[in-house]
C-alpha cells in the first residue's frame, strides 16, 4: 500500500531560498521533508494506539519514519510499518490486518484516515517548520 503526500508549488519558499547557498538550501529541504515525515509518523502512532486492543506496543514501535535517497533537488521521506527483524528491531507483521481487516475481524482503519487528515496540513506545518529552519541556518550561517 502506498500513499504519497506531495508538497509543490511554494514560489515563495524557492525565492527564500535564494538567499541561501544551493547547499545549505538543499540541507533545510531535506531537513523540513524528514520532520514533516516525523509528526505524520507521531500521529499514525498515536492513531494505532487508539485503535489497537491488545496494547503490547509492538505495531506502536514498528511505526517508523525514513529519509529517502532521492534525486538531487527532490526530497523524499517515508513512513513504514517495520516488517522485518534487525538488531532491536521491532516488528509488526499484523498491521494491515488491523487496517484492512480480515474475513473474521472488522477493518479499524488508523493509516488511512491519518494520511488523509495530513492532506490539508501539510500546507500550514511545512510553512511553521520552513519558518524555524529558516531561522536556524541564518544563525548557524552567522556563525
Amino acid at each position: 500500500m502506498a500513499m504519497t503526500l506531495k508538497v509543490g508549488g511554494l514560489r515563495t519558499v524557492e525565492n527564500t531560498l535564494g538567499v541561501l547557498a544551493p547547499k545549505e538550501s538543499r540541507q533545510l529541504n531535506r531537513r523540513l521533508v524528514v520532520r514533516i515525515a516525523r509528526r505524520v509518523r507521531d500521529d499514525v502512532r498515536q492513531a494505532a494506539r487508539e485503535v489497537v486492543r491488545r496494547r503490547t506496543g509492538a505495531l506502536f514501535r514498528a511505526i517508523r519514519h525514513k529519509r529517502e535517497r532521492g534525486r538531487r533537488d527532490v526530497f523524499e521521506a517515508s513512513v513504514t510499518v517495520n516488517l522485518k527483524g534487525g538488531s532491536g528491531a521491532h516488528i509488526a507483521p499484523h498491521w494491515h490486518f488491523i487496517e484492512f481487516g480480515t474475513v473474521k475481524q472488522r477493518a479499524t482503519p488508523y493509516i488511512r484516515p491519518t494520511v488523509k487528515a495530513w492532506d490539508s496540513q501539510i500546507f500550514p506545518a511545512y510553512r511553521e517548520e520552513f519558518g524555524e529552519q529558516l531561522e536556524k541556518q541564518l544563525a548557524k550561517r552567522a556563525r
